[in-house]
């Protein structure tokens, strides 16, 4: 199995970075290489949209496709902001994810213009700023790299599909919903997130339109996101990777009213997408073929 990128699975760490940009013609595959040295003491990890990954890599998944916009009519809308690059630096301490993305943006200078810049943290215990804790059933141990990874034998075996998704949410909307109202939009308690069960979880909760089983096999994703904002725009930057696409196509289709059962995610009315785009996160030895080294 080849090597993946550690920094996907690294987790522990309390701050993090992320950054999206569109490169120009003068970029260079070798700059990869040079952000990722000089990192320092945070963990890098580097995902390409579909059109870049395609120009560096003869290899590329057949999968790998654009992030396309969905409209599932009223305010049932994710927007596609598909870029070239993904960045993110995650780390114990503030100064060395700063630090590592300063240095990115020196290198890039003049290569890449940067889309979207999200300083990220841990809330609290792992929870959102909506108050409940985020991630709750995300796999563990090894079930992480089967549900992450594309499995041996496979082309582009050890690298993962990624998506993308800048959230704000309307925090006073949400606050003014009694927190029993509050956890049947979500699907979980709130103070020690435990799961609804039976009549007591709605089938257009978040955890309902998200937990997805398709004909009995579990869809699951590896989720990597954390919080940002303060006093002014503050939101979730939703981050998650996946063996195959077509799990977060599902995801999405049941979140935005355009599953068969025509259900959506009552949270998408409390919180909104402003940005969306898929990703491939290469192992270590497709990014060394690639030229993507110091």
């Amino acid at each position: 199995m080849p090597t993946p990128q550690s920094g996907i699975f690294v987790e522990g760490t309390r701050f993090h970075h992320y950054l999206e940009y569109e490169v120009t013609g003068d970029f260079s595959a070798s700059s990869i290489g040079e952000i990722i040295e000089a990192a320092g003491n945070a963990e890098a990890v580097v995902a390409f949209g579909n059109d870049l990954w395609r120009k560096l890599s003869p290899s590329a998944p057949e999968a790998l496709r654009d992030f396309e916009a969905i409209d599932g009519g009223a305010d049932l809308k994710s927007p596609a902001t598909q870029h070239d690059l993904l960045l993110w630096f995650h780390a114990a301490d503030h100064d060395d994810v700063l630090d590592a993305a300063l240095s990115a943006q020196r290198v890039l200078d003049g290569t890449a213009r940067l889309k979207l810049d999200v300083p990220g943290f841990v809330y609290r215990d792992s929870r959102d700023l909506l108050g409940f804790v985020d991630g709750s059933a995300n796999p563990k141990e090894d079930a992480r790299f089967e549900a992450a990874l594309v499995p041996a034998g496979e082309a582009s075996a050890g690298g993962a599909f990624v998506m993308t998704q800048k959230w704000v949410h309307d925090l006073p909307k949400f606050e003014a919903v009694s927190v029993p109202d509050q956890e049947r939009i979500i699907g979980r308690t709130k103070p020690d997130s435990i799961e609804l069960e039976g009549d007591a979880m709605p089938p257009d909760s978040h955890v309902s339109r998200t937990d997805v089983k398709l004909d009995g096999t579990a869809l699951k994703i590896y989720r990597r996101s954390a919080p940002f904002g303060g006093a002014g725009e503050k939101g979730l930057y939703f981050i998650a990777f996946s063996c195959d696409p077509m799990r977060f196509d599902v995801m999405l289709q049941r979140m935005f009213g355009t599953w068969k059962d025509e259900l959506h995610d009552q949270l998408v009315h409390y919180s909104s997408p402003v940005s969306g785009s898929y990703w491939f996160a290469p192992s270590q030895e497709d990014l060394a073929a690639a030229g993507c080294t110091g």
